[in-house]
């Protein structure tokens, strides 16, 4: 085969592969409820004028909304300016994750590692929420702090993973992308932080030269980002508070309340330890058969070769059919979902191997940084690691090193000592992308459900039965003229797309608000300026061990309601009641407030 077309085979697969997915899920990344709506409220909000912190509650750090309302401001406000940004942004990180791939391994593992994630983590849908995706994601903190830490590690393998060190542009660089990881989540700044840590140790341990001005470089442009937010705030509002805002979500990380929901220690797997570590042994143990058989296969006397000698794909290919045929025999009886458990351990080991060879002056850098960073980002989920929720980011990394060491490095180690490398590479490309193809199939089952058309023009989006509902709830708010809405516990979609604000800083009325503002703030924001309409949307919130709003948490603000509102409509069920599958209540301020 032509050399150029072998080399940009790869790329044209992850491209068509990237037009496909979207293609085929266009339309269906948001939901019409839950998370995204935020996303689409704050910006728009601060694009007229708003600022973050002091007319807007935000327990994150300013650089997401801030981005946001700067596209919105030079684009228009639509759900559509954000999606054609953010696929912008997904083509650059995928672009960086192939670079960086091909430098730990080599171009093929690198094409492997990018089909996957287009699959698996970019588009897909594989809860009831629609907004774990890199399109529309339930928190731009993570998808861009995830991509601001894949790209400080690129710039660190630019600077010091070749044979010659390079300008400390790259390694300031690094440190400034760093800086802005700060300004979105803990965790996505702390894995980023660690990462580009570990690996800028082990540059420096193999090459000492001009150790004092990198770092003095990196840490000087990591300060920036931070000093700057800070001196914007200021502008605006108290320093103390200023400071408050720039810290982000780690005040609210450091009290540690928040991580003791229900929710949270499920997603951590600390709820039920015992059980997650048995799925964890048992998933090792699926993926050790599978890939160890292929290990030891390839030292059959049969399959072995000279080193010198060429490489025979057709051993890959044999193989990868043979596994495919397997799996497929077996498809309904695997639970899927749980396939990814094993991450940590495999980041662990891989990241133990990197650190011995930095230790004995080999150049295994880049790969210890990618390992930091990724067993930092599974930190959220270390028991109970997975591709759902926000797995669609914080797996994304430990993913595709997986693919990388089993498709890339280690095949290319058997085929350096005779070995047929290539049984190991057809059978990790087979179980790999066949899980992918599973994870498709679920895409493909919870966008057969979308079939209300949300909106129009540049918000229109494709939702399941409750985008009808909103729809309903806009057409009734635009007869009633109302200038003003709160909705609860959760829907602040409804107030972007209706273009009417909440008059209270308060975005959502959940458990995390609740702990991490007060509810006595909310009833007082709600007595200074009340709105003159309040949606009571259905939303069963037992995962966070509390079901319902008004009776559950919550109770003040529902009883402030009921007393001063009263209801004008009620679309579908009477909203959180037991035994009900969905519905929206509209309420209008009855009566002038009391003085309280």
């Amino acid at each position: 085969m032509n050399a150029a077309l072998r080399r940009w085979m790869g790329p044209a697969l992850i491209v068509l592969c990237g037009l496909g997915m979207a293609a085929w899920t266009w339309g269906g990344w948001a939901d019409p409820l839950v998370d995204f709506g935020r996303e689409l409220y704050v910006p728009w909000q601060l694009s007229e004028g708003a600022v973050l912190y002091r007319d807007i509650a935000w327990f994150n750090g300013p650089l997401s909304p801030w981005f946001n309302a700067l596209l919105f401001a030079v684009f228009g406000v639509g759900v559509s300016t954000l999606v054609w940004a953010n696929l912008v942004l997904l083509a650059l990180l995928v672009a960086l994750l192939f670079r960086l791939c091909s430098r730990l391994a080599d171009r093929t593992s690198a094409t492997v590692a990018c089909l996957v994630f287009l699959l698996v983590f970019a588009f897909g849908q594989l809860v009831g929420i629609a907004n774990y995706n890199w399109v529309c994601p339930y928190s731009h903190e993570v998808t861009h702090g995830v991509l601001l830490g894949v790209a400080a590690l690129v710039c660190l393998d630019a600077w010091g993973g070749g044979p010659r060190r390079r300008g400390l542009g790259w390694v300031a660089g690094a440190g400034l992308l760093c800086g802005l990881a700060f300004l979105t989540k803990a965790e996505t700044f702390l894995a980023a932080f660690a990462g580009c840590l570990a690996a800028f140790a082990a540059f420096l341990r193999t090459d000492r030269r001009g150790a004092a001005r990198a770092a003095a470089a990196f840490a000087i442009a990591a300060v920036l980002p931070a000093a700057l937010a800070f001196a914007v705030l200021a502008n605006s509002m108290p320093t103390a508070d200023a400071a408050r805002g720039v810290l982000g979500s780690w005040p609210s990380v450091l009290q540690g309340e928040v991580a003791e929901l229900p929710f949270y220690r499920a997603g951590m797997g600390v709820d039920v330890p015992a059980e997650r570590l048995r799925e964890l042994g048992l998933w090792t143990l699926g993926w050790g058969a599978v890939l160890g058989t292929a290990f030891a296969a390839a030292w059959l006397p049969f399959l072995r070769r000279s080193p010198s000698s060429p490489r025979r794909p057709r051993v890959a290919i044999v193989t990868a059919l043979a596994v495919g045929a397997l799996l497929w025999t077996a498809r309904d009886s695997i639970a899927w979902n749980d396939a990814l458990r094993p991450l940590p351990l495999f980041v662990l080991a891989g990241g133990a191997f990197a650190l011995v060879a930095v230790l004995r002056g080999r150049a295994q850098g880049t790969m210890l940084g990618c390992c930091i960073f990724a067993l930092a980002l599974l930190g959220k989920m270390i028991l109970h690691a997975r591709a759902l929720n926000y797995g669609f980011a914080l797996a994304v990394p430990a993913t595709l090193l997986v693919v990388v060491w089993t498709v890339g490095r280690l095949p290319a180690w058997l085929d350096a000592r005779g070995a047929a490398g290539g049984v190991l590479r057809g059978a990790a490309c087979a179980l790999l992308l066949f899980g992918a193809g599973e994870y498709v199939r679920t895409t493909a089952r919870y966008l057969g459900y979308k079939t209300a058309e949300v909106a129009d023009g540049a918000d229109a989006f494709r939702s399941d039965l409750r985008g009808g509902f909103v729809n309903e709830t806009l057409a009734a708010l635009s007869g009633a003229h109302a200038t003003s809405l709160v909705v609860v516990p959760e829907g602040v979609m409804i107030n972007y797309l209706a273009r009417i604000p909440n008059p209270t800083p308060f975005v959502n009325f959940m458990p995390p608000e609740e702990i991490l503002f007060g509810e006595a703030a909310w009833v007082r924001a709600l007595r200074g300026s009340p709105p003159q309409v309040i949606c009571i949307v259905h939303k069963d919130t037992s995962e966070y061990g509390l079901p319902r709003f008004g009776e559950d948490y919550g109770r003040a603000v529902r009883a402030w309601i009921d007393e001063h509102y009263r209801v004008v409509a009620q679309l579908g069920d009477p909203p959180l009641k037991p035994g009900t599958v969905f519905g929206i209540r509209i309420l209008a301020l009855g009566k002038e407030p009391r003085d309280e």
